[in-house]
């Protein structure tokens, strides 16, 4: 569909305690890792890419410096719900009323338009994507088809026009899914965060390449602490699987992001924020 390829990047700024293991553990972590936030600016300032920053509500004023710092750079402020809590488990007019505030609050409070949107753990239903786009936003970036991820839903968006792969539209409103490659039939999400992290990097590399040259649009997306240089502290009672989560991957995980955005380049991707690709959609659907 279009006539360049484009990679998003992203990232899920929240602190060390939103993810959910660390939340529902019951251990006293006073630690937020947000020094992974500068890590992954700085390699995207050193390439010149601009991120696309959904950040949870609540945080934003606690590091108001450095996404201000952002902004003025030329990054993208976009929201990731006042709370880092799905919204599908969110009671509807809830969801509205929270969303509706901190959206006019970020908005002020950074002199930015706020106008895109991703759910914590990607978890979307149909009534939320509504709401989201009633109350003003121009995107929604949580479409991951893998249902084999934890607190996703299927998000039925049938009604909605497909633009490309992992791109619909409904009028003037966009929901940017994040890229799947399927093996045997089988769906692995290949965008970022724990499934390019904790898998075998030769193998996940192989994957994005193959998908990158068949494809036009491609998101990759992180979490700060996955980039931290502090200790990554131990906390007792949490299951083997969280534990290898929290840890595994993170000394090499900043090279592995540097050879992805190498091979992107030699590919001839060109990078956009979320905002900017959303407003080149609006301009190509206005000419028809």
């Amino acid at each position: 569909m279009f006539k360049k390829k484009y990679a998003i990047f992203t990232m899920d700024v929240e602190a060390f305690t939103d993810t959910e293991c660390v939340a529902y553990s019951k251990e006293n972590v006073d630690i937020d890792l947000l020094d992974g936030f500068d890590e992954y600016i700085k390699i995207l300032d050193e390439n010149n890419i601009k991120c696309t920053m959904f950040t949870v509500g609540n945080l934003a004023p606690k590091i108001y410096d450095k996404l201000q710092r952002c902004i003025i750079n030329g990054h993208e402020l976009a929201l990731h719900n006042y709370e880092h809590i799905p919204p599908a488990k969110i009671e509807t007019e809830t969801f509205k009323k929270n969303l509706v505030k901190t959206k006019k609050e970020l908005s002020q409070m950074f002199n930015a338009e706020i106008s895109g949107f991703r759910a914590p753990f990607f978890s979307i239903d149909r009534q939320h994507l509504d709401i989201i786009k009633e109350i003003g936003f121009k995107y929604d970036s949580s479409h991951l088809d893998f249902l084999a991820a934890r607190h996703t839903v299927n998000l039925k968006i049938n009604d909605f026009e497909k633009i490309s792969k992992n791109i619909y539209s409904n009028g003037n409103f966009f929901e940017f899914g994040l890229p799947i490659y399927k093996m045997f039939g089988f769906p692995y999400p290949i965008s970022g965060g724990g499934y390019i992290r904790l898998g075998n990097w030769p193998f996940i590399k192989t994957l994005i390449k193959q998908y990158l040259q068949k494809n036009d649009y491609y998101v990759f997306y992180l979490h700060p602490f996955e980039l931290t240089k502090q200790q990554i502290p131990v906390l007792k009672g949490l299951k083997l699987y969280d534990k290898f989560y929290l840890r595994y991957g993170i000394k090499n995980y900043a090279k592995h992001i540097k050879q992805l955005i190498a091979i992107l380049k030699k590919l001839g991707y060109s990078f956009v924020t979320f905002d900017e690709l959303t407003n080149k959609l609006l301009k190509k659907k206005s000419e028809f």
